[in-house]
């Protein structure tokens, strides 16, 4: 298993040029790993993404974020102060592939699947917030989408958010970091390195300007 700390810009994968997925393989070069990723995030996004090295861990990788066992938590900055500042969001989310994205609906539709996303407000500075967000369910974009939908996109974000707030901030990716992964208990002995471990990085930058304010 690796655990790789993916920089905003840099996409996971590409049919081309520098990736993630490119810069593991060329990593595990003379060695007998293969790395594949088990999961993805968007370009924009920075943190914590889980690559397995054989057919075996991947599939019980996977089959973990398939049942929602695996935590993943998120740290970012909106452009807008939620309220209430604590809460679990619902919803469905649809996708349009054509425009390569997706919308929240408040009622079940045709093709729409339902999402769940928690967030718990860090900080405050004006008017941005800091939250620690949790995905219940794991779909494209939810983050963005959802605390777009409520009016709080995520700053620096230019798919969902506010341009002018991006460009006033100087932000040229979204703020949104997957800051912790959290493994649950596990018997198969090719995950006993993660059974019931927490990995977290240090908080982006930006999260300890708007503790201090220098950010609103």
């Amino acid at each position: 298993i690796w655990l790789v700390n993916k920089p905003a810009g840099l996409p996971v994968d590409a049919p081309e040029g520098d990736s993630l997925l490119a810069r593991a393989r060329l990593a595990a070069q003379g060695t007998e790993a293969a790395p594949r990723l088990c999961h993805r995030l968007d370009t924009g996004t920075s943190g914590l993404v889980l690559l397995a090295c054989s057919d075996s861990v991947e599939s019980l990788l996977t089959n973990l974020i398939r049942r929602r066992a695996l935590q993943k938590e998120y740290l970012c900055v909106t452009f807008g102060r939620p309220a209430p500042a604590d809460a679990v969001l619902g919803g469905y989310l649809i996708k349009d592939a054509q425009k390569g994205i997706v919308q929240i609906l408040p009622r079940r539709a045709k093709g729409a699947k339902p999402v769940e996303t928690r967030y718990q407000t860090l900080a405050v500075s004006g008017r941005l917030a800091l939250l620690q967000v949790q995905l219940i369910t794991g779909r494209t974009h939810q983050i963005r989408a959802h605390m777009a939908s409520i009016g709080c996109p995520i700053l620096g974000d230019s798919k969902y958010g506010n341009n002018a707030a991006n460009r006033e901030f100087h932000f040229r990716y979204q703020a949104l970091c997957a800051w912790r992964l959290s493994f649950p208990n596990l018997s198969d002995p090719e995950l006993a390195g993660v059974s019931g471990r927490t990995f977290a990085l240090p908080e982006p930058w930006y999260c300890d300007q708007v503790r201090r304010g220098e950010l609103k």
